[in-house]
């Protein structure tokens, strides 16, 4: 807007002598003809004046492209404005937040935990002699079935049906949670061990049948109620395929995810274990 009331300002003063001039003309009292050459030099004037309002035109015409550019008065680059975050952004730096979970014995409704004594009939004890500290599986059968594997953002050492099921999670949350799935961090799975607090009953890590998570290679405190932000979007991933929360116990353990009985129950109709 002011680079347009410049112009017109401009083009009203160079429009000044040639108004005069045309004022002259009509309204003073006629003159004799004027000579040949005064009408000429008039004639070059107004020439010379559509010329200049050319000028100022193609310079204000240049200076609107210049802005348009994001360029300066003197050509140079303008550094760009700052961006402000996006939403995405920010719940991108919130992944590894600590929150409160909502309703968390909830989490697995529709899904049942497998409990040490169906797991003992299913897949028999790992070991005999089971302690609180981690040790190697001595079941010829589980033996057979473990691995370790890269399931996409880690390694894992579980039964091979969980290492595909696994996969498939990672997979979704590569392609839904891009951001989330760079940040994802395994603080263990195999771990043959008996359940803290127990004597003879063997844990779900005993059978490589579950994996312990957090972002940024944070731990979660035990029993507190509360998680990282990203635990709770990958419940959802997990819960899809068949996996309890480990929030949802009577003590919270909201880095532990574990096969359900549901899923088992499947691969053992399937004949993968």
């Amino acid at each position: 807007m002011r680079l347009l009331s410049a112009f017109l300002i401009a083009l009203a003063i160079a429009s000044v002598p040639f108004a005069w001039h045309y004022a002259q003309r009509e309204l003073a009292p006629v003159p004799p003809a004027a000579p040949v050459a005064d009408t000429k030099a008039l004639e070059v004037e107004v020439a010379a004046l559509k010329e200049q309002v050319t000028q100022l035109q193609e310079r204000v015409d240049g200076l609107d492209i210049r802005t348009s550019l994001g360029l300066s008065r003197g050509g140079a680059e303008e550094e760009p404005a700052p961006e402000s975050p996006s939403a995405s952004d920010s719940l991108k730096e919130s992944f590894a937040q600590v929150v409160l979970i909502a309703d968390r014995r909830a989490a697995n409704e529709g899904l049942t935990v497998a409990s040490p004594s169906f797991l003992q009939d299913l897949l028999g004890l790992p070991r005999e002699g089971l302690t609180d500290d981690c040790q190697s599986a001595t079941n010829p059968a589980l033996k057979d079935l473990l691995k370790t594997e890269n399931v996409g953002p880690i390694d894992a050492r579980m039964l091979e049906p969980a290492l595909v099921s696994l996969r498939q999670v990672f997979a979704n949350v590569q392609v839904f949670e891009p951001e989330l799935y760079a940040r994802i961090k395994s603080a263990g799975s195999l771990c043959v061990r008996r359940i803290r607090g127990s004597i003879t009953s063997a844990s779900s890590h005993a059978y490589g049948l579950a994996v312990d998570i957090n972002i940024d290679g944070v731990l979660d405190t035990l029993a507190d109620g509360r998680t990282q932000l990203g635990l709770i979007l990958l419940a959802d991933f997990f819960k899809k395929e068949g996996w309890i929360w480990g929030a949802g116990f009577g003590r919270e353990d909201s880095m532990h995810f574990e096969v359900s009985r549901e899923k088992l129950l499947q691969w053992r109709r399937l004949g993968e274990i």
